[in-house]
């Protein structure tokens, strides 16, 4: 399923009212957080969400994500809920969500877990002063990552017996395979090694940080001190957190990022499996629906 133009505007005003949420959290509890990726390019060129995307980002420093999720175990958030893979069985990812629990969402019908609407917060780490290694070190967290994709993803038997075929996916064939008898406890290992190394450097000591679980390898590097400071920005209907050097951020993820893309590459590239934007239904009618 894809948002349709007439769904967009309630969808974003969903999003929009959770990250005004988490904007709230934050203020109330002295937690700093600023937009990143396409949010922050939604900011400073359309003052909004980028009009074809559908989704918003932001970063956490460790220290103030660490806090965050932490309360998240012991306020109550109304109709809001955080999602982690600390608290959330099959989750395939590292970072964590604030979600609309009013709503019903599942990204991937082979990833079986529902939530609402969300907008993604990441961890910002500390990260070594040699950028090969740091590097380095993001090729260590890709690789367990991709172990944690493969025990959250639930294939057909056909499918799973299928990945014999190709000796390059027999190492995922054997993973999966353990994973079916100990599912749980293997998740819980992958994720103690992924905390592992993304808090392998202190954050408030380093030179460099590093979002270990964004999309754009290398260049999710950059020095500390281009955090130095805040920059207020229009957001929609809200007053949203940059950090001192999303210039340079921007320009080191993007290249040009105020030159808009062509016309045929400006749509959304977030499929959902399915979605409802008016209430929460169970992961079991979510796929049958599906199905």
């Amino acid at each position: 399923m894809l948002v349709t133009q007439e769904q967009q505007p309630l969808w974003n005003a969903i999003i929009t009212d959770v990250f005004r949420e988490f904007i709230d959290i934050c203020q109330k509890y002295d937690l700093t957080y600023y937009c990143c990726g396409g949010t922050a390019i939604g900011a400073v060129r359309h003052h909004g969400i980028i009009p074809w995307d559908d989704d918003i980002d932001v970063f956490m420093p460790r220290p103030d994500y660490d806090k965050f999720l932490e309360l998240a175990e012991k306020v109550n958030l109304g109709k809001y809920e955080v999602v982690s893979p600390y608290n959330t069985v099959d989750y395939p990812l590292y970072f964590s969500k604030l979600c609309n629990k009013e709503t019903s969402l599942v990204e991937i019908a082979e990833h079986p877990f529902l939530m609402g609407l969300y907008i993604d917060i990441f961890p910002l780490d500390g990260a070594s002063d040699s950028i090969e290694e740091a590097k380095q070190q993001q090729a260590e967290f890709r690789h367990i990552m991709n172990k944690l994709e493969a025990v959250s993803t639930h294939n057909s038997f056909w499918k799973y017996i299928s990945l014999l075929a190709n000796p390059k996916e027999w190492g995922r064939f054997l993973r999966k395979t353990y994973a079916f008898f100990n599912r749980e406890n293997y998740r819980r290992s992958l994720i103690r090694q992924l905390d592992a190394i993304c808090r392998r450097y202190d954050f408030s000591t380093s030179k460099h940080v590093m979002a270990y679980s964004g999309s754009y390898g290398e260049r999710e590097v950059f020095p500390k001190e281009w955090l130095d400071g805040i920059v207020k920005c229009p957001f929609e209907n809200l007053e949203v957190n940059l950090f001192s050097g999303y210039d340079k951020y921007l320009k080191q993820l993007y290249g040009d990022y105020m030159q808009l893309p062509p016309v045929e590459k400006r749509q959304s590239h977030h499929f959902k499996a399915y979605f409802d934007l008016a209430k929460r239904i169970t992961l079991r009618e979510a796929l049958s629906k599906i199905k």
